[in-house]
């Protein structure tokens, strides 16, 4: 492909760090920081090199498409897999193809990536949908408001009655839940890495997931804007299941926790892990009753453990009023005519897929 002026499009170096920094911070919002960008990009243990592409015109740089490799599995079979985030492009730059440009060349150079999955929200979904992506489902999260106007700045005169009502609407689900207290729980001010990867290794998901290795797990909650705790069910001595959630502490917005990951993920009804997971949940809670909202994903856990203490879906009213809820897409990799099938899946069905919120780029 042959770049025609006034643009340049080429593979990020490392004197494009702060001029990237700056993009996201004028673009995008918020200043990430150099141990942010480290984390994200520079030691990403699936790539060699920092996986951006870069629009320049002149000594500007104008935009950037940066992806988030991971290993995704389905059974037995393991593949490649990039996910596009930081998507940026400077106002006055936009409508000039840049988008499309930049992604094009991505696709031409992670030619050893298998599968491109992410999660764009309603202004970046037509660009991914036009380039090839096709959508699997919207992505479904599930909220517990602990308190309603750290999202709803326009209700601050009454911040202290609305603030009441949600603790009391909270408190009561928790007493109406199941009681969990005779299940052993184990908490780590970290994420234990080893262990984590050892509960994981031990059931076998036919549906695309992400690779839950001591590799993923060292890395992948070393982000440093949010601090990560694990809990821990154990089963004669032994983990059974656990959670991980980062939880952010801001000044200038709401404190929100997110459960990050769920084991064991394999699809399941049982007793058992229905109670170990209203137990992890429980604890999570308990300890984090002074958060603003926490975030939970729907696919893992069942809907009916959530309900039971207070979160509720993104999809429904009131939230869908006021959150922005996101598209899970997917496309393989390469030139068309694409195959879209995995280890015999077809990329494009919910069905097949297993995720949490640790596949996504943030928190």
């Amino acid at each position: 492909m042959t770049d025609l002026n006034p643009y340049e499009i080429r593979q990020y170096e490392p004197a494009d760090r702060d001029a990237f920094l700056d993009l996201f911070a004028d673009v995008l919002g918020g200043r990430m920081g150099e141990d942010w960008f480290a984390w994200k990009y520079e030691r990403n243990p699936y790539v060699d090199s920092v996986p951006i592409m870069v629009a320049q015109r002149g000594d500007e740089l104008v935009g950037a498409r940066a992806f988030f490799p991971l290993r995704l599995a389905a059974g037995d079979d393991e593949f490649s897999a990039f996910q596009p985030c930081d998507s940026m492009v400077r106002p006055e730059h936009q409508r000039q193809g840049l988008f499309t440009r930049l992604t094009e060349r991505a696709i031409d150079r992670y030619d050893d990536a298998e599968v491109f999955f992410n999660f764009p929200n309603h202004r970046s979904l037509p660009g991914n949908l036009k380039l090839g992506w096709q959508v699997v489902s919207d992505r479904e999260t599930f909220y517990r408001l602990q308190n309603p106007t750290a999202w709803l700045s326009r209700l601050a005169p009454v911040e202290p009655i609305v603030r009441s009502l949600a603790n009391g609407y909270v408190s009561i689900r928790d007493r109406l839940a199941d009681s969990s207290d005779a299940i052993e729980l184990s908490r780590y001010d970290r994420v234990p890495a080893s262990l984590l990867a050892t509960l994981a290794s031990s059931e076998t998901i036919p549906q695309f997931h992400v690779v839950r290795d001591e590799t993923f797990y060292e890395w992948r909650f070393a982000n440093p804007h949010w601090t990560y705790r694990t809990v821990v069910t154990t089963r004669n001595e032994a983990p059974a299941a656990a959670v991980v959630y980062g939880r952010r502490d801001r000044t200038n917005g709401p404190t929100t926790v997110r459960i990050a990951d769920v084991l064991p993920l394999a699809e399941g009804t049982s007793s058992s892990r229905r109670a170990a997971l209203a137990a992890l949940l429980d604890a999570v809670l308990r300890e984090n009753s002074d958060a603003d909202v926490i975030a939970a994903p729907g696919s893992v856990i069942p809907r009916s453990v959530l309900q039971a203490r207070g979160f509720h879906s993104d999809q429904r009213a009131p939230l869908k009023w006021v959150t922005s809820s996101s598209t899970h897409v997917a496309r393989p990799a390469g030139e068309p005519p694409l195959d879209w099938t995995r280890s015999g899946r077809r990329l494009t069905d919910d069905s097949n897929w297993r995720l949490a919120f640790c596949e996504a780029d943030s928190g």
